[in-house]
């Protein structure tokens, strides 16, 4: 019999937030400074001013993250944040970013209806 080596599960995809028109590609802690990654894309048809994220962990809530500036429909975003300062990123393998707030150029704001 061959040996077959058993190919690493895939990571699987965050978790989305309907009706946020915020497609959320990675959401992770990481050990380089600054350690949380947030990369999303803003799907609406106008471009976003800002979003909000609640950082959700195994053991809780963690922080709320605001991105602030000019993201327009369909280019991706690549962002890095601070964390708390009492908090270490090794724990945070299973972190959850939820869109909690998204502001439009146009002045029209979306919130999420379970924050």
């Amino acid at each position: 019999m061959w040996p077959f080596a058993t190919p690493a599960p895939a990571t699987p995809p965050p978790a989305q937030t309907a009706g946020s028109n915020v497609t959320i590609t990675t959401c992770h802690a990481q050990l380089d400074p600054p350690p949380l990654r947030i990369a999303y894309v803003n799907t609406a048809k106008q471009t976003a001013t800002e979003v909000d994220f609640e950082i959700d962990t195994n053991a809780g809530q963690l922080q709320t993250v605001s991105d602030r500036g000019s993201f327009e429909s369909q280019q991706p975003i690549n962002h890095v944040f601070a964390l708390p300062a009492d908090v270490s990123p090794l724990g945070l393998s299973s972190a959850r970013c939820i869109v909690t707030k998204v502001v439009y150029a146009d002045g029209t704001v979306w919130r999420n209806p379970k924050p």
